[in-house]
């Protein structure tokens, strides 16, 4: 796994970096962000699992991934932590619009955090990546 930080751009680096810096000095309600400081475009999150939901009491880690084209394009979303839901593949890969096609490079990583843990909260069985857990809704 190489780093995408060489391929960014430095202004894009230095607001990657205070960006990461800010939200782990402040993370949102629920949410920690552990910066990683050999790969800033590698960012390991640890999310509570929301009261009344089915994840209440478990912590999910999970990670985004920031490619070259970053803040351009969305960064990729992984849970780390195995999590049955509707909007995670068997991979771990997160299926939510804003990592797609509602991504806009102003909404920055807080708002992408905020949105998958709401995920938690309410799954979109639009955007379904696991059937089975889908069904279950």
């Amino acid at each position: 796994q190489t780093s995408n930080a060489e391929n960014l751009p430095p202004q894009t680096l230095r607001l990657l970096c205070r960006e990461v810096s800010l939200l782990s000095a402040d993370p949102p309600d629920g949410i920690k962000v552990f910066p990683n400081d050999e790969d800033v475009t590698d960012v390991q999150v640890a999310i509570e699992g929301p009261e009344g939901t089915p994840y209440a009491g478990g912590l999910f880690r999970m990670k985004l991934v920031l490619g070259k084209d970053f803040p351009a394009a969305p960064p990729k979303g992984f849970f780390l932590t195995k999590i049955f839901h509707p909007n995670v593949g068997p991979s771990g890969e997160i299926c939510v619009n804003v990592l797609k096609r509602d991504w806009r490079a102003e909404l920055g990583l807080r708002h992408v955090l905020l949105t998958i843990k709401c995920l938690l909260i309410q799954p979109n069985p639009e955007s379904a990546l696991n059937e089975e857990a889908a069904r279950l809704l």
